[in-house]
């Protein structure tokens, strides 16, 4: 039991030391075969980040940011047998991070203690009382600001020759099966 207690605050300490890592992740299912129209996304790929902390390593308790998405989209099939996509990336810089996220809170409040009591001495008596009033607030600081800058994109247009059936994008691969002007059958893999 003392040592699970002791194992517990080191886990934390060692956790609230690594380093920060960007993650990705994406909306559409791997391996699933799937069909779609022009104009429609093919694979989002959504990118984080581990918050900060004040140490500038990964926050203990895995909260992220957003870092921005790639996404791409099937635009039609040309009379010479290109697939048309087009590809935008975008990317958010911020500040943003475990003090930007957390307020500090201060709470006080009223409290208020009577003393009373006799004193008896030969012959003579007193009553002694006093009163005690302790005034306090609560107080709520708010985090630092943050800021979010989206980096302005441009699309990028993607032509694959009739034939060639693979395009890598952030770390999958996107498989044509069949393409139609107005259609497209695609599978996704990870990398």
């Amino acid at each position: 039991m003392k040592r699970s207690l002791l194992l517990l605050p080191l886990s934390a300490l060692l956790t609230g030391c690594a380093t920060i890592k960007h993650t990705s992740t994406i909306e559409q299912r791997i391996g699933k075969q799937t069909i779609v129209g022009v104009g429609d996304v093919i694979l989002h790929v959504n990118k984080q980040r581990n918050l900060k902390n004040a140490f500038g390593k990964a926050d203990i308790f895995g909260r992220k940011t957003n870092e921005g998405f790639s996404e791409l989209r099937f635009a039609g099939v040309e009379k010479t047998g290109e697939v048309v996509l087009y590809r935008k990336d975008v990317q958010i810089l911020t500040n943003e991070s475990t003090m930007s996220r957390t307020p500090v809170i201060t709470a006080t409040g009223n409290s208020n203690s009577t003393i009373s009591g006799n004193y008896y001495s030969t012959g003579n008596s007193a009553t002694i009382s006093a009163n005690q009033r302790t005034n306090y607030s609560s107080t709520a600081l708010s985090p630092t600001s943050d800021f979010h800058v989206v980096v302005p994109v441009e699309t990028i247009p993607i032509r694959l020759a009739p034939g060639e059936t693979k395009l890598p994008m952030e770390g999958y691969i996107v498989e044509i099966i069949n393409a139609a002007p107005n259609s497209l059958e695609y599978i996704i893999t990870k990398h």
